[in-house]
């Protein structure tokens, strides 16, 4: 294992034709599902053992939710839908997701929005063994973030540290280009008695490095843990930092029915005025695969 971890560095951009294997749960019809509503970056690539079927097309949708009345009235929404296709050594994965809520404090408030967010992302993957060359394009609306949109755009290379049927370890390394455009009413930094000291610009670039680290283990035909967090330095402003992280839990109730449990946190050390420098996001969703 050492070994190959120090050939990483020294071979990054060589190819390798060496094939090789991926937990059931990715490659067979009965394949679990995961079911997490928040997008960051998901797993690289899906690699095949030499014999077997490398094409794939798969659809899931996912969807949960809850809703109080009463004292304490709250509505809240999460869904999101998948899709990869693979041909040969191409690959193309899509995804988008969206979270929303509503609540009031008591039975005569009226019921005011406190969680909204739309993202989506999109991926191509060219394989060359255990490495994979990539780009993806991510685009976010979050309200109660002060961001009309945060887009993104990742070009990188990723590679397979371990590469089993039951787990998976990989990396990628690469470039990110964030480009935000902010909400009008988060650009004002007050001071302690809460007058306008400064205006923010309505839009901002950053460019940064990225790290990504993934980690995957399939207990059976039936359940798959995933777990991920993508590091994110800014080169144009290094006081600018960027964390995301992903947890999924799934488990298969039926032949296409599964039930999926997710944590994501997304933190920001220079987040709006106003705004927190963590945020998480916690699910539970029915998944089904479509195909």
């Amino acid at each position: 294992m050492l070994r190959r971890l120090a050939l990483v560095a020294g071979t990054c951009l060589m190819s390798s034709t060496a094939l090789a294997q991926v937990p059931e749960s990715a490659t067979e019809d009965k394949k679990v599902t995961g079911g997490a509503t928040d997008l960051t970056d998901e797993k690289a690539a899906t690699l095949v053992a030499p014999g077997e079927e490398k094409d794939a097309t798969e659809l899931s949708v996912s969807a949960g939710g809850l809703m109080s009345t009463g004292n304490a009235r709250l509505m809240a929404g999460t869904a999101n839908s998948k899709f990869r296709l693979r041909r040969s050594d191409n690959q193309f994965s899509a995804a988008a997701a969206v979270n929303y809520g509503r609540a009031a404090a008591g039975p005569e408030e009226d019921l005011e929005t406190n969680v909204e967010n739309f993202q989506g992302t999109a991926r191509y993957d060219r394989f060359l063994g255990d490495f994979t060359l990539f780009l993806s394009a991510q685009g976010r609306r979050d309200r109660f973030q002060g961001l009309n949109l945060r887009g993104r755009v990742d070009p990188g290379v990723g590679y397979y540290f371990i590469n089993e049927k039951t787990t998976l370890l990989w990396t990628e390394i690469g470039y990110d280009f964030l480009f935000d455009l902010r909400r009008s009413d988060s650009l004002d930094i007050r001071d302690a008695d809460g007058n306008v000291v400064e205006r923010l610009d309505d839009t901002e670039v950053v460019h940064s490095g990225r790290l990504f680290l993934g980690f995957e283990y399939a207990f059976n035909d039936s359940s798959k843990l995933s777990l991920g967090v993508e590091f994110m330095q800014g080169l144009s402003d290094t006081d600018i930092r960027r964390i995301n992280g992903v947890a999924e839990l799934s488990a298969k109730v039926a032949n296409n029915l599964a039930i999926a449990f997710g944590f994501t946190e997304r933190y920001d050390s220079a987040p709006l005025p106003g705004k927190e420098e963590l945020d998480t996001i916690t699910t539970v969703s029915i998944v089904y695969t479509l195909l």
